[in-house]
Order: structure tokens, then sequence, then C-alpha cells
């Protein structure tokens, strides 16, 4: 599959890789000058691989809220909210955002990958519930990130200047700018029909030409996200790891009304053979891959979730997976191609914006 900006793309010298079945820009200029124009300007990245679904009616907050491990009954409109859906077993089924758009009315974008298992999931559990589902898989959604992003976004957009994180606002027909993202950088997420999304790529790349811009592609989309210890689904996240046992265990929350999986999540909280998931950052040459075993002396005690080299720090940074608890600080040893090699737990994220 292709995205309404596949041809831009391509014009502008992309790298093109097939990425959960769609034809995606894994790069333009290169990872590391790309990333970098985020963390020190603006980049623009085309994410309209990721599923929108909208999701109304009088049943629509409950039903919401019985799916997330977060909190979504009584959020503010026109907030948006981090969140996991688990089934049954506690199972992680995606990790996503709701965003509340008034009383009976929300929208939730999920991972590429995801999106058909995502919405079965969804309609099957909202049969409960008086909510109407649609599907909005040929909508266009925009990521622009940097310290760059909001001058530029607010010399195209009013509304831009004073939005804040996690909040969102409507700024054209259909079109949805939010302060979301997934680079820990700042900056916005647009939402709408592909045919006002692409001309906003054109004036965004026009008019961001005074600020640095830089278009992005998912290399270094996976290499900031990491710097920021964001999960990725598949990785951090799975049908066979519990979002308590994750980087994303900040989003269960135990005092809110049942959701679904919450009995699972705690009778593994109770049984004691919870794992942990930690950032760590390599003492010696090699980078950790997903795969790669984490050992405690002789014990192997967990793999490697996620690894790379951290363009921002200059050093091999990986988030792992472990048995019981970890603590920073502490020192374990990452197997890399039959060679051991240290590695120091450090708390996430490994990056962190200058105030």
């Amino acid at each position: 599959m292709k995205t309404g900006l596949y041809d831009r793309h391509v014009a502008l010298g992309a790298k093109m890789v097939e990425f959960a079945g769609w034809e995606m820009p894994v790069q333009y200029t290169g990872v590391i000058h790309e990333h970098n124009a985020v963390r020190e300007k603006v980049g623009i990245f085309d994410v309209s691989h990721m599923g929108r679904v909208l999701i109304k009616g009088p049943g629509a907050e409950k039903l919401m809220d019985y799916l997330s491990t977060n909190r979504i009954l009584g959020k503010k409109e026109f907030t948006a909210t981090y969140t996991v859906w688990c089934d049954r077993s506690g199972g992680c089924i995606d990790d996503l955002i709701v965003y509340r758009e008034g009383p009976e009315s929300f929208f939730i974008v999920v991972n590429a990958g995801n999106r058909e298992k995502d919405l079965n999931h969804l309609k099957e559990v909202a049969k409960d519930f008086d909510a109407s589902i649609e599907e909005r898989y040929q909508d266009g959604i925009l990521a622009v990130q940097g310290p760059n992003a909001k001058p530029l976004m607010s010399r195209l957009f009013s509304a831009a200047e004073g939005l804040k994180p996690m909040r969102f606002v409507l700024i054209e027909d259909q079109v949805v700018l939010s302060g979301t993202g997934y680079t820990g950088s700042g900056g916005y997420e647009l939402y709408g029909p592909m045919d006002a999304i692409a001309p906003l790529w054109d004036r965004i790349l026009e008019e961001g030409q005074a600020f640095g811009i830089q278009p992005v592609g998912l290399g270094a989309r996976d290499t900031l996200r990491l710097e920021m210890g964001f999960p990725l689904y598949g990785h951090e996240l799975s049908a066979d790891i519990a979002p308590n046992e994750s980087v994303a265990s900040w989003a269960v929350k135990w005092d809110k009304e049942d959701f679904l999986g919450r009995q699972a999540l705690e009778s593994l909280e109770a049984s004691g053979s919870k794992r942990t998931q930690a950032g760590v950052i390599l003492k010696e040459k090699g980078i950790a891959r997903e795969g790669c075993g984490v050992f405690r002396g002789e014990k192997k005690i967990g793999t490697v979730t996620s690894g790379t080299m951290s363009p921002s720090l200059k050093q091999a940074i990986a988030i792992i997976l472990v048995e019981g608890k970890i603590v920073s600080g502490e020192t374990i040893d990452i197997e890399i191609r039959g060679k051991r090699v240290k590695a120091e737990i450090v708390p996430l994220p490994f990056w962190r914006k200058e105030l």
C-alpha cells in the first residue's frame, strides 16, 4: 500500500521500504542528519500508515474507558490520552492515543501493523456499548517535530502557538492539530482527509525552509523514540509482554474503574513472575539489537527489545526485558554475536530536552 504522499517522497529522493504492508520512506538524506534536524531544528514526517478511527454515541466514553488501561472517564474535551489496550489474558493488543472531541465523541490513532486487529477488537467489545465505529483509514497524518515546530506552525496556524502538549484543536474543515508526537522534541501532529493533508505537507515544507525543516523517515523516527524510552509495538509491547512489565507501565491506572485485562494484570502483579523493562547504555563497543541475550553473571535474565546507536548521545543504547527487578547503576552483560559486552542500567529517557 502507498500513502497519498508517496510520489512526494520519491520526488524528495527518499529510500522507500516496506513497513507493515506500506511503502514508506526509511530515510531521505540519512538517519543521523534527519534525527539531528528534529533535535535541533524541525522535521516533518508522513505517518499516514497509522490508522484513525472515530467512536461516537452515548456509550462511547464508557467503551473507551473499559478498553483502556489509562483513565478516559471524565477527561476534558480536546485532550489526548496515551493508553494501552489489552485482551482478557493481559496481553497487549496495541498502544495508542485516545482523543476526546466531545461528551459522546472520540477518535483514536493506532499503529500501522495493528489497524485491522484493533478495529476488529473495538467492534467486538463495542457490541456491549451504545457506540458507533467509523474507520478513517484513508485519512492522512503528519507529524511536525522539533524546537522550531512551534514558531513554524504558529506562522501557519494561530491556534498552534498556545496549544499545550496532549491537547488538540480543529484548525480547518475536518483537520485536527494536536500537541502530540513520538520524538520527545515537542511539536504537533495533524489528522484529516488526505486531500487536505497533502497540500498541508507542501505548505509546511515550503514555510519550514526558513526554520531548517527536514523531511524525516522511519529510521530516524525509531532512533528518536528510542532515545526517549518510548515503546514500539512488537518490541516493548506485544501479546506476550503485559503493559505493567513494560516502559508503558505508568499508563496502567490501578485506581480507575474496571478495564479489559485488569484481572490478568492483577494476577501477574501477585504472581512474583512479573518482568521489568529498563534502559541500558553499553560500556563497550557494539550495538545491542532486538533478541540479544541479557546476562547477570552466567545466568540469562532476559533479552533486548530494541537497540541502536544514539545519534544524540553518540553511545549505544537499548531497552531490555528481564526477569524480576533491576536497579539503575547495575552492570549487566549483553551477548552480541557471541561476545559478552558490559552495559549499565540507566533511568529513562536516555535523552532530555535542555530547558
